[in-house]
């Protein structure tokens, strides 16, 4: 990982962290009962009770699971960004760029002007170079 989580928790983190998955999971659990799937609702309402109760009872105790939370998503976006980065190159940059060169321009490649490629000063005077910020 890019940081390393800290070993403690303050409680402010703690319940911060429990309420917010606690809060995931139980909308999870109520979109699954919605649903009609019998186990899974059980299974979210428990995970979300267990967690808004321990974030509310044991905030400072909640770091290995934040930080095995944490390795997870951290394991889950190693796939899941380079397939999403892959979507959106091939799905939204390549057609505009196809599309760009279909009707002809190409915005890397600049006109030459006077027998180069660069622009000219403003007024061409030595004098603007003495304070130019």
């Amino acid at each position: 990982m890019a940081e390393q989580l800290s070993t403690r928790l303050s409680a402010k983190e703690g319940r911060s962290f429990a309420y917010t998955v606690g809060l995931a999971f139980a909308v999870f659990g109520v979109i699954a009962w919605w649903r009609g799937h019998s186990d899974s609702w059980k299974v979210f309402g428990t995970l979300s009770s267990l967690l808004l109760v321990a974030g509310t009872v044991i905030p400072r105790q909640l770091g290995p699971v934040q930080r095995a939370w944490m390795g997870l998503a951290h394991a889950i976006s190693k796939v899941t960004t380079p397939i999403f980065m892959g979507v959106v190159y091939f799905l939204v940059i390549t057609p505009i760029g196809l599309v760009m060169r279909l009707f002809g321009r190409q915005p890397m490649r600049h006109a030459e002007r006077n027998g180069g490629f660069w622009s000219a000063p403003p007024s061409g005077g030595r004098s603007d170079m003495e304070r130019q910020f």
